[in-house]
């Protein structure tokens, strides 16, 4: 390497402040062009004999011969200016590569002055309290603050992180985690910057988590107990069904009556050990698509003692034909839930409660009313939580609306109290209804009649029907809706018995599979859910397809579940 093409490295990897070259070396315009590309801020200057007019552009030139006392304080003086210009260049770049980065930043970064005036806004401020910049700059920070919120931050130059809940444009509020910084400022006043994570979602999950493990936890000491009540439980039962036996043989209407009762309230008590004890392992519950009545007219016998002693009078009204999915025994317990906590609430108000029915286009909704003194907006969701009771010490356990909740989620429903207008309160149960429209069914059978029939009673019903002579006739676009079900004939033109159930497989792995078949003989196939005989029973068929579409919707909200205990 010679030695221009060392000093032309050396310059290149370190970058001097001050850069002089001979006009006389070859290359040394190259060399400053780059250095300047590289460094904008470095001096150059060209060594150029008296009387020539090389020079390079950007660069200064000292002529030869030159008084070297008086280069060296030229030099000095470049050496600072580019140092100076130096700094001023990174600190720029550094400022620009800050403000992309606040500017990108997902959190809410405000910029506060000493009076507490919004003097920045980033887009993720935007994003989370919906306001944009024009709006939010100038602006005093307590326009994001609750009427009721005093934060206490201090001015002591040290970082504070709080959670607390702001107000967005639209009057909604958010849950926040809230850092403040205040950083001194030369004048001694203090500018303050905010940052705010959005943690609602956070904290929802984490309150659902804490949820879950209360419940698993009386699942497992329920599991404890539950030997010591069934047995004296099975004991009852046994009793309840010699009695009803005496009476039959006796005549005894009331002893009859009794023997039901005992019946019942043997069948509440196994239901409900068995339904804390599911807390620690859950399944799913058998929904039939029935009238709500049933487990109303359970639930409603078993109170109206309780509504007797208390002096309460018990209403009910129940829309003719309200049916949804349901697993009546459980629905019963949640309803009796609520109309328990109802009579006690009226015992203490105008000693009236009212059940109602009403079905509405998508849902059915049984709400429960009395005339008590009510519930405070805090405490009307806090009382779903395990152990969290209204009622005075040793009168309550704390679980009826926690077991109520449950049992609706698991019916795809929800359960909540709302304010009553005349007083008192209102418990609603919603269930949702199987809306047949959402579910599509294919049916596959070579015989054409067989398919156009099979397919009319499915659209009767209001299912969407799609229909073919094979498996391999059948395909879907992307995006398009999925069949629920799969009816088909035991064999087709493209394969038949446990081949054809591979095949359908291949194409819909999730949907339920139901099989018509001519052959008296062939009363199952694996992997098949139900296989029906030819020809079928129109009502029958109709019900197992309202009951296998429940257990997709069951499955999808199955898989769609958080992964909790």
């Amino acid at each position: 390497m010679s030695a221009f093409e060392s000093a032309y490295a050396t310059v290149l990897a370190k970058q001097p402040r001050v850069i002089v070259v001979d006009a006389a070396v070859p290359g040394h315009d190259d060399l400053i062009a780059e250095a300047k590309r590289r460094a904008p801020w470095v001096r150059t200057h060209v060594l150029v004999d008296a009387g020539e007019s090389r020079g390079v552009s950007g660069a200064s030139t000292i002529l030869k011969p030159f008084d070297a006392s008086e280069v060296a304080e030229r030099l000095g003086r470049d050496a600072e200016l580019a140092e100076l210009e130096r700094g001023q260049q990174n600190q720029k770049a550094r400022a620009e590569g800050l403000s992309r980065l606040v500017e990108e930043c997902l959190e809410a970064i405000v910029g506060l002055d000493a009076e507490g005036l919004v003097r920045s806004w980033n887009p993720g401020a935007e994003s989370l309290y919906g306001y944009s910049t024009q709006e939010a700059i100038g602006r005093h920070i307590d326009f994001l603050r609750l009427d009721h919120e005093d934060h206490g931050f201090s001015n002591d130059g040290k970082r504070q992180m709080i959670e607390t809940t702001r107000r967005r444009k639209d009057g909604s509020e958010v849950l926040v985690l809230l850092s403040r910084t205040s950083l001194r400022e030369t004048a001694g006043a203090f500018r303050s910057v905010e940052v705010s994570l959005d943690i609602t979602e956070r904290r929802k999950l984490e309150r659902e988590l804490e949820h879950s493990e209360r419940l698993a936890a009386i699942g497992r000491i329920a599991a404890g107990m539950a030997h010591e009540i069934n047995n004296p439980l099975s004991v009852i039962q046994s009793c309840s069904v010699y009695f009803a036996e005496a009476a039959a043989r006796f005549g005894d209407p009331e002893l009859a009556e009794s023997a039901a009762d005992m019946e019942i309230a043997a069948e509440r008590i196994r239901s409900f050990v068995q339904h804390v004890c599911g807390f620690s392992r859950r399944g799913r519950p058998q929904l039939t698509d029935t009238p709500v009545q049933t487990a109303i007219e359970v639930a409603t016998r078993m109170a109206r003692p309780r509504a007797l002693d208390a002096g309460v009078t018990l209403d009910v009204s129940i829309e003719e034909g309200a049916s949804a999915p349901n697993d009546s025994p459980r629905l019963a317990q949640a309803i009796l839930n609520v109309l328990s906590n109802a009579i006690d609430a009226a015992r203490a108000g105008g000693k009236h409660v009212w059940l109602s029915v009403v079905s509405e286009e998508r849902q059915v909704k049984i709400c429960v009313d009395d005339d008590g003194l009510g519930i405070a907006d805090a405490l009307r969701e806090r009382v779903f939580e395990p152990f969290a009771t209204t009622k005075p010490y040793g009168q309550g356990t704390g679980l009826g609306l926690a077991i109520t909740r449950q049992i609706m989620q698991d019916h795809r429903g929800s359960a909540q109290l709302v304010p009553r207008a005349a007083g008192g309160a209102r418990a609603e149960l919603i269930l949702p209804k199987l809306v047949t429209s959402a579910h599509s069914i294919l049916v596959l059978d070579s015989d054409p009649a067989v398919r156009r029939a099979v397919s009319h009673d499915f659209r009767r019903e209001g299912f969407h029907v799609i229909s073919a002579d094979a498996v391999e006739a059948v395909s879907f676009n992307e995006g398009e809706r999925l069949p629920s079900l799969v009816v088909s004939e035991v064999r087709l033109r493209d394969a038949e018995g446990i081949e054809l159930v591979e095949r359908i497989r291949e194409v819909l792995p999730r949907a339920c599979l139901l099989i018509l078949t001519g052959d008296p003989a062939r009363n199952s196939l694996p992997g098949v859910t139900r296989v029906f005989g030819k020809p079928w029973n129109r009502e029958q068929l109709m019900s197992t397809a309202r009951r296998l579409c429940l257990e997709a919707e069951a499955q999808e909200q199955a898989s769609l579940r958080p992964l909790l205990p």
